[in-house]
């Protein structure tokens, strides 16, 4: 009679024990990656539509003051670097540079295209 051995049966009966049961998963592993879902906008209200930007002309007076003011504030500082370099700085000479630096800025945004 010929005789059976017990090794292949044992390794049969391991890797069953091993395989998932009713689709679960085996334990100490970790599920695949879901692939990332772009978020949708929500629907509680219209979409937005955006276009381009719509310029306002440049009101003259307010250019002619803004530019005067930058004007005066830039007068002011040379004397305040001249006593800046023997060591006596201003206190409010930041705040200046600072208040010339918005009106450049405003004045060349409101004046280029």
């Amino acid at each position: 009679m010929p005789t059976v051995s017990l090794l292949p049966m044992s390794c049969l009966l391991a890797i069953a024990m091993l395989l998932p049961q009713d689709g679960k998963q085996i334990p100490g592993t970790f599920p695949p990656p879901q692939p990332a879902r772009p978020s949708l906008p929500s629907i509680d209200g219209p979409p937005t539509v955006v276009r381009g930007e719509r310029r306002v002309p440049p009101n003259p007076a307010k250019l002619k003051q803004e530019a005067d003011q930058l004007s005066k504030l830039a007068q002011t500082i040379p004397p305040d670097v001249d006593k800046a370099a023997k060591g006596q700085i201003a206190q409010d000479l930041t705040a200046r540079l600072k208040q010339i630096e918005k009106l450049s800025k405003d004045l060349r945004r409101e004046i280029s295209p």
